[in-house]
């Protein structure tokens, strides 16, 4: 995994689209961060914004395989450490600065985050849960067929 910031920050009065999640990818994936274009332009359209993101990882053998919880951030990242402690995922949830974040896990540990202020995650998505990706073969899910 490499570390690397987010380009820009969540400003969308602005025209300006956060990039946290193509960002947290990158990470994972040892790629520079704009090898990944932004979903966060599709941020008011979830159906939009998964569609670029399964375009993107479907263009390099890849799919996600998404687990949500709602618990305290605190027994999500016990889960995680106790069920899948060696492989990095994303973990989604809202920031210190209000906006939904992603940042990169690994077991119980939230061991990078992309934001420009290190705002973390300090609550759940607007949904009220917390969002686990695993960044999966697609070769391993129906889409491949």
């Amino acid at each position: 995994m490499i570390v690397q910031k987010q380009a820009y920050r969540h400003r969308p009065e602005q025209g300006v689209f956060g990039d946290c999640h193509r960002t947290a990818i990158a990470c994972i994936l040892d790629l520079p961060r704009d090898e990944v274009p932004n979903f966060g332009e599709h941020y008011g359209n979830p159906e939009a914004f998964r569609a670029a993101e399964r375009h993107f990882l479907a263009s390099r053998g890849l799919a996600t395989v998404n687990v949500v919880f709602m618990r305290s951030l605190e027994q999500v990242l016990t889960t995680m450490g106790a069920t899948n402690p060696d492989a990095y995922y994303l973990l989604a949830g809202t920031s210190r600065s209000g906006c939904g974040h992603s940042v990169v896990g690994l077991g119980d540990q939230i061991v990078w985050d992309p934001s420009l202020d290190d705002s973390g995650i300090v609550g759940p998505m607007d949904d009220g849960f917390y969002w686990i990706s695993y960044l999966v073969p697609l070769s391993t899910t129906r889409r491949a067929a």
